[in-house]
């Protein structure tokens, strides 16, 4: 065996400490990686002692270590792709992959089983290695990805087993067959690079799992559930832009919860809190995925509804208040009914996201006059500088009343 893996050994022990930082994150896996990057140096490094110093004995724990590594690898990824996974079957697999990687030069080291092991192995990785980050996301709920991943990751272990435990020394000899060089080139590839490199690649995996979680944390409203302001305007920019550009209608539908300090006074805001994420769900559960529904403050939100002329937005602006109006909240023994007024905008050509609010949020204060507990559309008017102060003097005002409903939360 090559001395190259101590190569790999020093590589992965410098990824170690991050497998180990990410297991604080408490993501699928990274406990099961971690430990299968401590085992797989330690067996390297027992290999590479064997061959320096002669001793076979040395070289049998490195094989344990190595199938025990690779057992823990097979189970981080499964769990890294599904919620649950079986100890027996990965050990299995681990033992099964090994000895097959042992067995396999029978023919000699050179024969043309191990040859084709080996190349087959480094195909797998890289396979491996490049796709697992690029198609994690594609992999969940699809049982062909985590069968695919599995055996790509079984015959990349063969090949590993044979390239550390049976194959010759690595030296690329330019002037040999392209076999040769393919066979040399996979070797070295399998002894120095594989391991370190899928770590490496199960630590960009769940890193970016980790990202993707936070920025699903602050694209959602904490209480309700609904997307936060910042994510509604953006996610709504980017859907009237589209609407428009392709001469498509869209709607947006400003929502105010009538009475909500009264409820916060006379309950108290644990049921206002109560209330609010009952709402969401109910008009959540109305949408089913129609619009972009999200919270824009207190007990303000906005729905962008996506080619829904003015008329259908209306429609569905007064079948939400009959849902909001027949589905109370709390239980059997007290029963808050709860109601919301709605102003409607449309958008027309040249408008921003910011230009439909303003609109729809006007329309709102025709609905807060006439009662409550109803929908207004728009006029058909421009979006001039006192409108835009209007809306931002009455967003301010808004805003205050939820920053001190908060601070008597806090001392009471």
């Amino acid at each position: 065996m090559s001395i190259f893996p101590a190569i790999s050994v020093i590589a992965q022990l410098a990824l170690l400490p991050a497998l180990l930082r990410l297991r604080s994150s408490e993501s699928a896996g990274a406990r099961e990686f971690s430990i299968a990057c401590a085992l797989s140096a330690i067996a390297m490094a027992l290999l590479v002692a064997a061959t320096s110093l002669h001793a076979p004995l040395v070289a049998m724990p490195g094989c344990v270590a190595m199938i025990s590594a690779f057992c823990a690898i097979l189970l981080g990824l499964l769990r890294l792709m599904a919620p649950s996974a079986s100890i027996c079957f990965c050990a299995t697999l681990a033992f099964a992959a090994a000895a097959a990687g042992l067995l396999i030069d029978v023919g000699g080291q050179d024969s043309f089983g191990a040859r084709m092991i080996v190349i087959a192995g480094c195909g797998a990785a890289l396979l491996v290695v490049i796709g697992l980050p690029i198609l994690d996301g594609r992999a969940k709920g699809k049982p062909a990805f985590r069968a695919g991943a599995i055996g790509l990751l079984t015959v990349a272990f063969t090949g590993l087993v044979h390239a550390v435990a049976s194959a010759p020394e690595t030296s690329l000899d330019l002037s040999a067959s392209p076999t040769s060089l393919v066979f040399e080139f996979s070797l070295a590839f399998l002894q120095i690079f594989f391991l370190p490199a899928l770590f490496l690649a199960v630590i960009l995996t769940i890193e970016n799992r980790v990202i993707a979680g936070l920025r699903t944390m602050l694209a959602r409203d904490p209480l309700t559930g609904a997307l936060s302001r910042r994510a509604l305007i953006e996610d709504g920019e980017r859907t009237i832009a589209d609407c428009l550009a392709h001469h498509r209608p869209a709607a947006f539908l400003q929502l105010d919860l009538d009475y909500f300090k009264q409820i916060n006074d006379h309950y108290g805001h644990a049921c206002g809190d109560m209330a609010l994420a009952h709402f969401v769900e109910t008009v959540s559960a109305f949408l089913d995925g129609r619009g972009i529904f999200g919270r824009i403050g207190g007990e303000e939100f906005g729905i962008v509804l996506p080619d829904h002329t003015e008329e259908q937005a209306a429609a569905v602006a007064e079948a939400i208040c009959r849902a909001v109006r027949d589905t109370p909240v709390g239980r059997a023994h007290q029963r808050i009914r709860l109601t919301v007024s709605i102003g409607i905008a449309a958008a027309t050509p040249g408008d921003t996201i910011m230009d439909v609010m303003i609109r729809a949020d006007l329309a709102l204060y025709d609905s807060k006059a006439d009662g409550r507990d109803r929908c207004s559309i728009a006029k058909h008017r421009q979006v001039d500088a006192s409108a835009r102060a209007l809306a931002a003097a009455a967003a301010q005002l808004r805003q205050a009343d939820v920053t001190h409903r908060e601070q008597l939360r806090q001392t009471a």
